[in-house]
């Protein structure tokens, strides 16, 4: 990993303020936790002093980019700590038992929050390096004779934060699935990949046997401007080149567009939207027809954006990415309290939503919310 990435994994400024607050709480609680290990100690009054002034600054500059392995790293020996100090708690008024005498020490010198926090980060590493199948099976009337299935992969970032390996097995493991459509639905790659990665991963891709082909739609970060590359100062590769790279392996990409699939359904790839409230692309009720949607009308889109009104205007089904489930807790919680649609299958009137957090995930090599997942979908 690049040493850069620790400390930045590129800055918005709309979210300082959440990165402000964290460091104020994290960094009151690290002087006063810091102040109490030191209180007994050997140490002269004004070593104590300086140590109990540069851990809580230190604390709250980390905190301040909220995309960081740092930020993330620092909220997590908070957590840490709090439930060290919640089992430091029960043992002084509830256990109290012989065999875990050890606990008060343990508990005051640090070493059970740092225990705690290797446990955490141990378990996040295992989560971004282990990739399993999630399964749908949706029915309908619209197809009389015919079963399909779809396999959605989506949130690669190939290159970045996951061991390639891996990629490949899910590769060999979804043409074991023998699906009839495949969908790559965005962030394959993203602004931290370079051009040889990203033509290794679409070659890869393209090696995926399906029966009615493999389809794309763009996601936010495969198309992302090199102005916000904050590694090189310029993506290393174009939009050309990427979507060059991605036909020449035989995938179509769907961008605001539609295909039928056999008669019975209809493919609608959407644009995507960039951020959730600038969105400028294409109505759906523009790229459909009446005739569309007598047939299963799924739409593709990589942020789970518009699901309401793709329901009223006759789409059975929307497939969507972006959310990476969270990956990292609590992110899933801040997303929920704001409305949004983080992982799992959602119903809107007759139209399934379904959320996929995506085969990787971005910038930090951990997760420990949702899985790391591709998706088939069987439609009976």
């Amino acid at each position: 990993m690049n040493p850069i990435h620790f400390f930045t994994l590129g800055y918005y400024p709309e979210y300082l303020f959440i990165g402000v607050m964290f460091g104020i709480v994290i960094g009151a609680y690290a002087y006063f936790r810091v102040r109490y290990s030191l209180k007994d100690s050997e140490m002269s009054k004004n070593k104590k002093l300086a140590i109990n002034i540069i851990i809580p600054v230190l604390a709250f500059l980390c905190s301040l980019n909220i995309w960081s392995n740092a930020a993330i790293l620092t909220l997590y020996l908070f957590f840490s700590s709090l439930i060290a100090d919640v089992i430091g708690l029960m043992w002084k008024y509830l256990l109290k038992a012989r065999h875990l005498n050890f606990i008060p020490k343990y508990h005051k010198n640090g070493v059970l929050a740092f225990i705690i926090f290797l446990v955490i980060i141990i378990g996040s590493v295992y989560g971004m390096n282990h990739i399993e199948l999630t399964q749908y099976n949706l029915t309908t009337d619209k197809i009389d004779n015919e079963s399909y299935s779809i396999v959605w992969v989506s949130d690669i970032h190939y290159g970045t934060v996951q061991n390639p390996q891996l990629v490949k097995e899910s590769i060999s493991k979804i043409n074991d699935l023998k699906p009839d459509i495949v969908v790559l639905g965005g962030d394959i790659v993203d602004e931290r990949t370079s051009k040889e990665d990203m033509n290794e991963v679409f070659r890869q891709l393209g090696e995926i046997n399906s029966t009615y082909g493999t389809y794309y739609i763009f996601g936010n970060h495969d198309t992302q401007p090199s102005s916000t590359d904050y590694e090189n100062g310029n993506r290393t590769f174009s939009d050309e080149e990427l979507e060059r790279a991605i036909t020449c392996n035989g995938i179509r990409i769907l961008n605001d567009e539609k295909t039928q699939i056999n008669g019975d359904i209809v493919l609608v790839g959407r644009s995507d939207p960039k951020w959730e409230d600038a969105v400028d692309r294409i109505d759906l009720p523009d790229i459909l027809n009446e005739s569309d949607r007598s047939r299963y009308v799924v739409v593709l889109d990589h942020q789970p954006v518009e699901y309401e009104q793709n329901s009223r205007q006759g789409a059975d089904l929307q497939i969507s990415g972006h959310t990476h489930g969270g990956q990292m807790f609590p992110f899933a919680i801040m997303e929920k309290l704001m409305g949004h649609l983080i992982y799992g299958e959602y119903h809107f009137g007759n139209m399934e939503q379904i959320v996929s957090s995506g085969l990787t995930g971005w910038g930090w090599p951990m997760r420990n919310e949702a899985k790391c997942e591709y998706v088939l979908i069987n439609i009976n």
